[in-house]
């Protein structure tokens, strides 16, 4: 398996992940393709600061909150 390929597998199970973790498994196709164009570590880091905020906190989604704090991450 290439390195691409191995990117793409990890990026694949990190959207199955975060999808289920988010109560999304809908939306899991649209994790995919967003995690394509992303970072892995940008995507790891986004998703462990959501995982700490707690619900009360949120104003939106938690997945509202993941992908405001990936594109954040990602214009840096």
């Amino acid at each position: 398996m290439t390195n691409t390929n191995e990117q793409s597998k990890i990026k694949d199970e990190l959207a199955n992940k975060i999808a289920k973790s988010l109560q999304e498994e809908h939306r899991t196709e649209l994790y995919r393709h967003m995690f394509q164009k992303q970072d892995e570590s940008i995507i790891r880091r986004a998703f462990d600061e959501v995982s700490k905020v707690p619900v009360s906190k949120i104003k939106k989604s938690k997945s509202a909150l993941f992908f405001f704090l990936l594109n954040k991450y990602a214009e840096k």
